[in-house]
Formats: structure tokens, C-alpha cells, sequence
């Protein structure tokens, strides 16, 4: 063990400073070894070389705005305290795609994230109009979005965007100029997403904020559809995606595969059900045409899921031998208003399969259900699940599906 301080002359903080300073081929190590003694070693290597160092994880920075829909603000007590971390964290945003306001960031970091090309940055906007966009995040302070994204365009950084769509708040003429905006930095901002607000049961004392409901999915998608168009005449892309949720609420046609390009917004909800038809349909080609015992297999979703598993259970049940099932798992951790899978939690999946999944050989879960740690957003594992559940085989993801039968 010992502390990484400098190579060159450079302050090492985390892994990206280590992978930006490591790669030179002439470099002078500082660090302090157990005792505490300070030593300096010249390293001389080829360029791609690392130095097989492991640093410690840092801490990351925390937000300190109080947005109107901060979905932290709508967890139930009780869970793992990091599903309460806001985080604001640039690094976090380059490594892994989540989401940053930019609203707080430093010039310190706005330079460091130019000189070592964290590219791309995935930045939560809402709103451009600064008096709605400091509603919107709880900030006294001011906000120059706008000001602060050019700068990092300037510098060569690219960026995905989001908009929480609130009903109300930041639609309407709001959203136009948003868009607008947003569009104008084109190719800087690489692609813009527009989520819905999501509201939970456990919005006491807090902003009152309106659902998003069928007839209003139905409109906004109906609206956009030509400015999408425009887009995909004039530059090739969509550039602007709405959630697979305006979709499923609004009962419309998800958009072919083509208008997702390479689907940069995929974590954010945006052409995920595109995404899993096309790689069922990949994965279909090996499937049998007769199973040599009878098996009996169901799908765990959440309520909006069943458009989405439809078509995947009507091929499955044309192999012989299998009969394959939707369960539709109400989320009562969230209240049944949150009806997407990835917020489901193991134990409301327990309850449903005492009532409707008896005599099931297989049981198989979308792949978004499940945290690095293979634990569910109420932290009951899937070790656990299976153990529960046993004789029945518990699988994930659609690769797992076609293995096992």
C-alpha cells in the first residue's frame, strides 16, 4: 500500500487523472510509501503501457440543488444509503453516463474536463430559460447552461442531453425554446432525450408535480413528429428522441431501428424496446422447434410490459413443448403509478409469484432489474430470489432464456 501523489509534476486525485498522466513514456513518480517516507522514481515505457497502479475510489461530489422532481426525494426509508446519493459528479458523468447539471461545476474542473477530453458528458438541462430553470432545480443561484455548454463545445467536448418533462412546468413554449436552443449547439450536443417525470407514492410535503397521461403522451409525440423529421432530412440523425415511456402511454408504434441511430440514449429509457426486439429476434435463430420435455416458462415485467413481451411470447409458445406467460408485477414499493420494470423490487416480485406463478419450470427477469451486485432495488439479491423459489430456475436476460431452453 502506498500514495499515489504526482507523476510529472501532476496531482493524481482518481483513475482518470491516472490514465490521462500515465501515458507518457518518460515519467517521474512521487508517492509516500507505508512508513510514510516520500520517494521519487524515474519510469521509462512504452507509450500505451499502464502502470498496473489500483487507486482507491474518491469521493464524489453530492448535488446541492433541490429539483422540483428528484426522484432520491421520493424513495421510501429503509433502503441502501446509496440510492439516496445525488450525485453531481463530472467523472461519474464521463465513466458511466449519468446525468449532471452542470449548475455548480467549477472553472477548475471545467478546464480539467477540457484537457483531458472527458468526452462524452451526459447533462440534465430541463429547461434553458434560467428563471424556469432555477425553479426547476431548487437553485438560488445563478445558471448560465447556455454559457457554460459553448465553453465545453469550444474545448471539443461533446454532450448528451436530457429533459425531465414536467406537465405544465417546462412544456409548451418552454420546451420549444429548449429545444431550439439545444438544437442550435448541434453537433456539440450529440442528442437530446425527453423523459417523463417520474412520481412515486412518497411525494409527501414535497412540489406538486402532474403525471404524464395518455392523452398527453399521444399529443407531444404527435407534435414533434415533424421537427423530428426536419432533423433526419437535414442532418442524418433524429438528434431528438422521446422515452419509450410517451410510447407505452400513449398506445402508438414504437419508431423502426433506423430512427434511434446508434441508440445514444439507450440507458435513459430512449429505443430500449426496439433494442430488445432486434436482439430477440437475433437470438431467435437458435431456438428449437420442439422441446424434448414439456417446459413451462414465465416473464417478470412491470405494467407497462406487456406490449413489450407480447410478440416475444407468441413465438416462444409456437415451439412445441413450451408455454410461456407474462406476469405483470404491481410495484408497491413506489406505489402502481410506477410501472416500469427497472424499479421493480424483488420482494414485490415474491408476492406475485405466490398468487399467479405456481407450476413454472423457468422464470426469466429483464436485465435492467438488477444493480453491479446483482441485488434489487430493495437489496434482496438474486442468490436470494432463487433461493425462495427453488425448484424454479431463475434466469436474466434473453441470452440466459435461449440457453435454458
Amino acid at each position: 500500500m502506498f500514495d499515489l501523489l504526482s507523476i510529472n509534476g501532476h496531482k493524481i486525485s482518481d483513475n482518470i487523472d491516472l490514465r490521462f498522466h500515465q501515458s507518457d513514456e518518460l515519467l517521474e513518480v512521487v508517492y509516500k510509501n507505508s512508513s510514510g517516507k516520500m520517494n521519487r522514481s524515474p519510469i521509462e515505457k512504452n507509450y500505451d503501457d499502464q502502470l498496473g497502479v489500483v487507486l482507491e475510489e474518491p469521493k464524489f461530489h453530492s448535488c446541492g440543488n433541490k429539483c422540483i422532481f428528484c426522484f432520491v426525494d421520493q424513495m421510501p426509508q429503509g433502503m441502501r444509503p446509496a440510492l439516496y446519493f445525488k450525485d453531481e459528479d463530472f467523472r461519474l458523468s464521463f465513466l458511466y453516463g449519468n446525468y449532471i447539471t452542470l449548475s455548480n461545476i467549477s472553472r477548475s474542473d471545467l478546464d480539467r474536463i477540457k484537457q483531458q477530453r472527458l468526452s462524452p458528458l451526459y447533462i440534465s438541462v430541463h429547461a434553458t430559460d434560467v428563471k424556469l430553470r432555477r425553479k426547476m432545480l431548487g437553485s438560488r443561484a445563478g445558471d448560465e447552461i447556455l454559457k457554460v455548454m459553448k465553453g465545453l463545445i469550444a474545448g471539443g467536448i461533446e454532450m448528451h442531453t436530457q429533459i425531465v418533462l414536467c406537465p405544465g412546468i417546462n412544456d409548451g413554449r418552454h420546451l420549444k425554446k429548449t429545444l431550439s436552443d439545444l438544437l442550435k449547439l448541434y453537433p456539440g450536443v450529440k442528442s437530446i432525450a425527453v423523459v417523463p417525470v417520474g412520481l412515486t407514492k412518497h411525494r409527501q410535503k414535497l412540489f406538486p408535480l402532474r403525471a404524464i397521461n395518455r392523452e398527453y403522451s399521444q399529443a407531444l409525440i404527435e407534435e414533434y413528429q415533424g421537427l423530428q423529421k426536419q432533423l433526419r432530412q437535414r442532418f442524418k440523425r433524429t438528434i431528438l428522441y422521446f422515452a419509450d415511456e410517451f410510447y407505452l402511454n400513449a398506445g402508438l408504434d414504437f419508431p423502426a431501428s433506423f430512427w434511434y441511430d446508434d441508440y445514444p440514449q439507450l440507458d435513459n429509457g430512449v429505443g430500449m424496446v426496439r433494442d430488445f426486439w432486434n436482439s430477440f429476434r437475433a437470438l431467435s435463430s437458435d431456438l428449437p422447434e420442439r422441446l424434448k420435455r414439456r417446459k413451462k416458462v414465465i416473464f417478470i415485467s412491470g405494467t407497462s410490459g406487456a406490449r413489450v413481451l407480447k410478440p416475444v411470447a407468441a413465438r416462444l409458445n409456437r415451439i412445441g413443448g413450451l408455454d410461456c406467460s407474462v406476469i405483470l408485477v404491481k410495484n408497491r414499493l413506489f406505489g402502481e403509478s410506477v410501472t416500469v420494470s427497472g424499479l421493480l423490487s424483488g420482494r414485490d416480485i415474491l408476492s406475485s409469484l405466490k398468487a399467479e406463478g405456481r407450476g413454472c419450470d423457468l422464470m426469466v427477469l429483464p436485465e435492467n432489474l438488477l444493480n453491479r451486485q446483482g441485488k434489487f432495488i430493495d437489496d434482496l439479491s438474486l442468490g436470494e430470489l432463487g433461493r425462495r423459489l427453488k425448484p424454479v430456475k431463475v434466469v436474466v436476460g434473453l441470452e440466459a432464456l435461449i440457453k435454458a431452453i
